[in-house]
């Protein structure tokens, strides 16, 4: 298993040990994990959408303002699923799924429990850019 996978199991304001081997000098740490803003408010996504592959963090005032936006679920954490396979990459903040507007990480469980078929993604990256994805599930 890789480190990221590893790393990937735990969210924002988990406690790890980390373990540094350097020329066979071994150094132990422990760290608080943040997220990509430097935040600890990360919430794991729930299992109906586990296979999705994210994990998902609020979105700040400032950053909504900067960006025009009035909602949306951040992209914080990616590991093996759904959105990477789509295309997505972290930090881009989920405006809307199939038309529906995302505020929170159980917006994106309701707008994808019991879905079949298609679904599209809407949303902006951090430096301004629109995307839309679609993949089917």
């Amino acid at each position: 298993m890789s480190f990221r996978e590893q790393i990937g199991r735990f969210g924002s304001g988990d406690k790890v040990n980390l373990t540094l081997n350097r020329d066979g000098t071994e150094k132990n740490y422990q760290i608080v994990l943040r997220d990509n803003s430097g935040g600890e408010r990360v919430e794991r996504a729930n299992n109906n959408v586990n296979m999705m592959g994210a994990e998902f963090g609020e979105v700040t005032d400032k950053e909504k303002k900067q960006l025009g936006i009035s909602n949306g679920v951040k992209v914080a954490g990616l590991q093996s699923g759904k959105l990477r396979s789509a295309g997505i990459r972290e930090g881009f903040i989920i405006t809307s799924i199939d038309n529906k507007k995302i505020n929170s990480p159980d917006d994106i469980e309701a707008a994808l429990a019991n879905k079949k078929g298609g679904v599209l993604i809407e949303g902006v990256y951090p430096n301004g850019m629109r995307a839309y994805y679609g993949f089917g599930l």
